[in-house]
């Protein structure tokens, strides 16, 4: 996990939405913004509060020159926020315990590969979250630690 600290400038704001019709509405709010000659990307569930010429910290990783930050603090307005831990760690234990229901439910007969692979996605899916959410509880950790 690497962390960030400096004056934003460029700063962009949009929102991407996704779901629709019957499906419920998802909304992320992303920030894009430079810290000296670094791109930074940041996602939340919330309105990023970053303005031009504020101090932030920012913890997440540096992946191909852009720095995808998934936890921020605002040193100027005390603002905070993050992608989002709890909801992936709920998520995370879910899935495997669904895992598991759904390969006892159908022991080895004939007809049991289709239920074991769903198990599998399950549980490779809850794996993952759980991964990604412990991921941004640490930047949550190295922010707070930055400004100590």
């Amino acid at each position: 996990m690497d962390r960030l600290k400096g004056q934003a400038a460029s700063v962009r704001n949009t929102v991407s939405i996704s779901g629709g019709n019957e499906s419920e509405v998802s909304t992320t709010h992303i920030a894009m913004f430079q810290i000296g000659d670094k791109q930074v990307t940041l996602k939340s569930k919330e309105p990023v509060l970053i303005n031009e010429g504020n101090e932030v910290v920012l913890a997440g990783t540096d992946k191909s020159g852009v720095f995808n930050a998934v936890a921020y603090k605002n040193c100027v307005t005390g603002a905070e926020g993050n992608a989002g831990w709890f909801g992936r760690m709920l998520f995370g234990l879910f899935f495997p315990i669904v895992s598991v229901i759904v390969w006892r439910t159908f022991p080895g007969d004939s007809f049991s590969l289709i239920p074991k692979l769903f198990a599998a996605m399950f549980l490779c899916g809850g794996l993952y979250m759980l991964c990604s959410g412990a991921n941004v509880f640490r930047a949550v950790g190295v922010v707070k630690e930055a400004e100590a």
